[in-house]
């Protein structure tokens, strides 16, 4: 049984991470930034450890400042990284973003760990997951699509927002996990001296402005006013870009979990939560 650290592991994809690594037989400790340098350093000294995949982010949507940002984004993976190369970690799984780092603090602190960890590639194999937008059910509530949802279910009477001609690569939860999974599964082929990078995408973009109006048909709200254009763009807004996943199907990994029926899921399961919650 290998053992796995990670990082991140009580959010959204972390937790589904988290079961999928378990039912495959791995063991999994989970890192918290809350731990003290022994309680981190503990995990790497009971067993040895296979691999890190680190998850944790900060994304700035609480109003964290650049420090805060700076701590979660850079100076913790920083200290988990040096732990794993003092203790002979195989592989460090590092998530990124596909955003270009100057869009927001946020992008630049994810940009400049992936930096560092291209120093570290000599003593340790390092892999660079890139991500888009991912979704599905009982997501976090600040997330785009969750929120979404959520006012079109309560049928709030109007939503303000951009033009919507931003494209974005949606992909489902399921889909992501799986992308994790096949990484970590061919992790020992990787080279060490320079960072194996992967992005995790459908290839299918669609814009901000479809992806309402299709939520909005699958919640059946016909009451919600779509204000678009009502928004100006945040500063350096990113229109549209390329996710390149011939790396990742390299390894027989494909997204199987169109938008619309990701959609689906989402108002499938959270609905039939709601049925059985109402019952009781």
């Amino acid at each position: 049984m290998k053992t796995i650290i990670l990082t991140g592991g009580t959010g959204y994809l972390g937790r589904h991470l988290s079961s999928a690594l378990e039912t495959k037989g791995y063991h999994v400790l989970c890192l918290r930034r809350a731990f003290s340098d022994e309680q981190a350093e503990s995990l790497f000294t009971h067993q040895p450890v296979f691999a890190v995949i680190h998850l944790a982010t900060c994304y700035g949507r609480n109003g964290e400042s650049m420090a805060e940002l700076t701590e979660g984004n850079l100076l913790f993976p920083l200290k988990v990284l040096h732990l794993a190369i003092k203790h002979k970690v195989k592989a460090f799984l590092n998530t990124d973003t596909i955003l270009t780092r100057f869009l927001n603090p946020y992008a630049l602190s994810k940009a400049q760990f992936a930096e560092w960890l291209k120093l570290s590639a000599d003593n340790i194999t390092a892999v660079n997951i890139r991500l888009d937008h991912f979704y599905g059910p009982f997501d976090t509530p600040n997330k785009f699509i969750a929120f979404l949802f959520k006012s079109f279910r309560e049928n709030v009477p109007e939503l303000n927002l951009t033009e919507g001609a931003q494209t974005r690569d949606f992909t489902y939860i399921d889909d992501v996990v799986n992308a994790y999974l096949s990484i970590l599964k061919h992790s020992d082929e990787f080279p060490r001296g320079k960072v194996t990078a992967f992005e995790v995408g459908t290839n299918r973009k669609t814009s901000i402005k479809d992806l309402v109006q299709l939520v909005q048909r699958t919640c059946g709200n016909t009451a919600t006013r779509l204000n678009f254009g009502a928004v100006a763009y945040r500063k350096n807004e990113q229109l549209d870009y390329e996710i390149d996943t011939t790396a990742l199907k390299a390894l027989g990994w494909q997204a199987r979990v169109s938008l619309q029926d990701g959609l689906n899921k989402i108002a499938q399961e959270e609905k039939i939560t709601e049925f059985n919650k109402e019952k009781k």
